[in-house]
């Protein structure tokens, strides 16, 4: 693999409206997944959870201590990794890997086949993709008060199998060069990021559990993968 070092960073904040301690129940599943993969050099964990900090110094792992103003709901997770990389000593050319708590599917032959498109191609991010949900072809915006409409994207398509294919970005696999940063947007993503496309099988595995009702949802699913065996 390449010199470069590569860090696997886990945002783990306190609070949550829609499962609160969800962070602290699914911990141990991303945890166990890191220290499963032998080219991680290190972890950080940014929290403002003090039990979240108890369980990553038990793993060994560095943790980046949140700010209350980084710990609402509505700050951005480049905001997150802007504060991170010069607290934390981040080297400009370290491969950041993001993993979030709540996507509890984690495929080994996945992440190493990111791995290998980071140490082949000339990369500086790299973001999971799936098909998307709906077509942008078919939204519109609704003026309610004007009662008007008009096209997200305009076009007059109207085969489904004239649409070109459609993608959206899921956080599953998403790691990039701190050097990149200040190019992507809030979601860590640009046009020069290089998609890793996931078909509807491998899709149908990623569920991200933010309410008890995903959670049920998700506990399903796997006893069915499971039955299905």
């Amino acid at each position: 693999f390449s010199r470069v070092p590569h860090t696997a960073i886990i945002p783990a904040r306190a609070g949550s409206v829609g499962f609160p301690g969800k962070n602290r129940l699914f911990f141990a599943n991303t945890a166990d997944f890191i220290d499963s993969c032998d080219w991680f050099e290190r972890v950080i964990v940014s929290t403002d959870d003090s039990e979240i900090h108890e369980m990553a110094h038990a793993r060994g792992y560095d943790v980046h201590e949140r700010s209350a103003e980084l710990a609402g709901g509505a700050v951005s997770i480049k905001a997150v990794f802007e504060d991170l990389v010069p607290t934390m000593g981040v080297d400009e050319d370290e491969w950041l890997w993001l993993f979030y708590l709540p996507v509890l599917y984690k495929n080994r032959d996945d992440f190493e086949m990111a791995l290998k498109l980071t140490t082949d191609e000339n990369l500086d991010s790299l973001c999971s993709f799936v098909p998307a949900k709906t077509h942008p072809f078919d939204c519109w915006r609704c003026d309610e008060n004007a009662g008007t409409l008009r096209q997200y994207t305009p076009n007059d398509v109207f085969r489904r199998q004239d649409k070109p294919p459609a993608w959206q970005h899921y956080h599953y696999i998403c790691c990039l060069r701190a050097r990149a940063l200040p190019l992507l947007n809030s979601e860590l993503i640009c046009e020069q990021t290089r998609p890793l496309l996931l078909d509807e099988e491998k899709a149908a595995n990623l569920i991200e559990v933010d309410t008890k009702e995903d959670w049920q949802r998700w506990k399903k699913h796997v006893a069915t993968k499971l039955a299905d065996r």
